[in-house]
């Protein structure tokens, strides 16, 4: 076990007292002998103009000594290279001519605290064997935990609330992106003030769970259609702006902390924002505020965007037109207001807009083409269009059986549930109702149930679903399409699952 406290501290000058190590595993042309070339070197490929940065800027910080070992008679750094390498340029910036003027610049900006950095405090390994256990003890495994995502909003947070200013931040941590810690550390706030008055969202924010989804969290509030519809951002003074009103504004926050809560949003389902329950929040948020959304292959449901939706051909995913959820902007409150959408008005709409496809996602081994049956759906507006959103749940649950089946290496038509070579609906009940009867008998029932028509509600069926496909005097409401997906949910997720 190795105990550095022992090991000799020593203050050494950094231009001809401490040396760089040729043989350090960081560099890419380890057999370079000069200094001067070692340290071209780090600037090129290590960033060590980086480190000159943060030291003009911050100054020097020790928390982490360097290493050195003595090899004869000279004093060699073998952890700390590209820290000495930036404390012997800040000392004699013609150095490093490729970097000189920058250098030059950034020295000019330290004062008298230049001449701080002559000497430094170093630490003596006894020998290199021992210097290697330290590196390797270092550089295989970080003993550090990293801070979180909500770790780092906290932590700006608590300096706002400690009295430091806005700028005062921007000025205080010059290089760390103190805006976007602020924003997050505010949209945090801005969710707890909304769900203040209801308890059971109330007590989840601060729990484990909240804490283990921030990071899907992060990804809604970093998204640029988030920022887009809602006009989220900051002031001048680093406090929260919006295009929305504040119940509207209110409503996004319940919204967001629900499917926190049902976890429906995670990292999983909100892996990108081309994801169906991504996409399905985006479509939510502007119900909610009364933004019209864009609905891949339907008109009159808005426009714009920003050509990072979903694509209309092929089955993919691309950028034909305008993406779900951006309309070409924050809206501002006096539009919304002339268009009738109001505070009072969101809290009537109380009949869901949209299916809960995030529930659901896709394998990325199953295949574009039916991750877009899914991105597509997910943006149906069931109480404008439950007949398209019916149709899309019949060949979505179709193609899922026979995608789930490739998956396990059966081809279903070389099966006995085909009809001469054809693969329908029914067919793909009967043969996932027989292979799961095998080792997922919980599943069996909820499927008969869908093949059979056991179900009191007609429309949960095989037949009705049939029917939607073939029989011009069939037609189903919302209510409908809901029951359906809620008899088909179970199927999908063990359809779906990685």
């Amino acid at each position: 076990m190795l105990d550095t406290s022992q090991w000799q501290r020593l203050t050494l000058r950094v231009q001809d007292e401490l040396f760089l190590d040729p043989k350090n595993v960081r560099l890419e042309t380890t057999s370079a002998q000069v200094e001067a070339d070692i340290i071209e070197d780090l600037f090129d490929n290590e960033n060590a103009f980086d480190l000159v940065d943060a030291i003009a800027k911050i100054g020097y910080l020790t928390h982490e000594v360097p290493i050195v070992v003595k090899r004869q008679g000279k004093y060699i750094v073998v952890e700390g290279n590209r820290r000495l390498a930036a404390l012997k340029a800040i000392q004699n910036p013609k150095i490093v001519p490729s970097y000189q003027s920058r250098v030059t610049a950034a020295v000019k900006t330290m004062g008298k605290a230049r001449d701080n950095l002559v000497s430094i405090e170093v630490l003596v390994a006894p020998n290199q064997t021992q210097a290697d256990q330290l590196i390797a003890a270092l550089h295989t495994s970080n003993p550090r935990k990293p801070w979180s995502p909500a770790r780092q909003a906290a932590f700006f947070q608590a300096q706002i609330d400690a009295g430091r200013k806005y700028k005062q931040l921007l000025t205080r941590y010059p290089t760390v992106n103190v805006p976007d810690f602020v924003l997050r550390a505010r949209l945090v706030n801005r969710l707890k003030s909304a769900v203040a008055g209801e308890p059971e969202l109330a007590d989840f924010i601060g729990s484990k769970e909240w804490k283990t989804g921030f990071s899907a969290l992060t990804r809604v509030f970093e998204s640029k259609e988030f920022r887009d519809v809602t006009g989220i951002g900051l002031d001048s003074d680093g406090n929260l702006e919006s295009s929305l009103s504040d119940p509207e504004l209110d409503a996004v926050a319940r919204l967001i902390v629900q499917g926190l809560q049902d976890r429906s949003i995670n990292t999983r389902t909100l892996n990108k924002v081309t994801s169906p329950r991504f996409i399905q929040l985006m479509t939510e948020i502007r119900a909610t505020i009364g933004t019209p959304a864009v609905s891949p292959g339907l008109t009159g449901n808005g426009g714009g965007g920003t050509g990072g939706g979903l694509g209309q051909t092929g089955g993919g995913q691309g950028s034909q037109g305008g993406g779900p959820g951006t309309s070409g902007g924050p809206t501002s409150k006096g539009a919304k207001a002339a268009g009738g959408a109001s505070g009072a008005k969101t809290k009537t709409k109380v009949k869901t807009t949209s299916l809960p496809i995030g529930s659901v996602t896709v394998p990325d081994a199953f295949g574009e083409p039916l991750k877009a049956h899914f991105a597509e759906l997910s943006v149906i507006n069931i109480q404008r269009t439950p007949n398209a959103a019916f149709l899309m749940l019949r060949a979505i649950l179709e193609k899922s059986i026979k995608a789930y089946a490739d998956a396990k290496g059966v081809d279903i038509a070389s099966t006995k549930h085909q009809n001469n070579g054809r693969v329908q609906l029914h067919n793909c009940l009967n043969w996932v109702v027989e292979y799961w009867s095998k080792s997922k008998t919980d599943l069996v029932d909820p499927t008969k149930r869908v093949q059979g028509g056991r179900l009191a509600e007609y429309t949960a069926t095989k037949a009705a679903l049939n029917a939607a496909n073939h029989n011009y005097k069939f037609s189903v409401d919302p209510d409908e399409v809901e029951r359906a997906w809620q008899s088909i949910d179970p199927l999908l997720r063990e359809l779906l699952a990685p």
